[in-house]
């Protein structure tokens, strides 16, 4: 949580219009393969929130991006994703681009915290009961 609401302040500081549109690109991969392909997905999805690290201009951010990342992967593999599940995903990704291009960084920071909330719920069902 901590490192993707950082960069999504960081980003709204700093991203430029072609840190942005990469991530409109992605986001419109991620919708023309959620569908199809759950890997060709996630590895847009990936490489989305590394390139909202990228967007910072902080290359300790985006290694810690990419940790973080890496470390999600193994467990979200073993989460059954339905297509409205990733829609969902992904129509919140687009709306965070656009709040990006506005710098409306209270609002980027509430959906991040919200898109991290939902990642954290799917996942939980993979923890035993203690």
């Amino acid at each position: 949580m901590v490192v993707e609401t950082g960069a999504t302040v960081l980003a709204c500081e700093r991203a430029g219009d072609e840190d942005l549109d990469l991530l409109d690109a992605l986001t419109e991969h991620m919708g023309a393969s959620a569908a199809t392909s759950f890997e060709v997905y996630r590895r847009a999805d990936v490489r989305f929130h590394i390139g909202l690290a990228e967007a910072c201009h902080s290359p300790r951010l985006v290694a810690a991006m990419t940790e973080v990342q890496g470390q999600m992967s193994d467990l979200i593999q073993r989460v059954a994703h339905p297509d409205e599940v990733l829609t969902h995903s992904n129509a919140q990704h687009k709306r965070l681009v656009s709040l990006l291009r506005r710098r409306e960084t209270g609002r980027a920071v509430r959906l991040m915290r919200e898109h991290c909330e939902g990642t954290e719920h799917i996942l939980a069902a993979l923890m035993p009961d203690w």
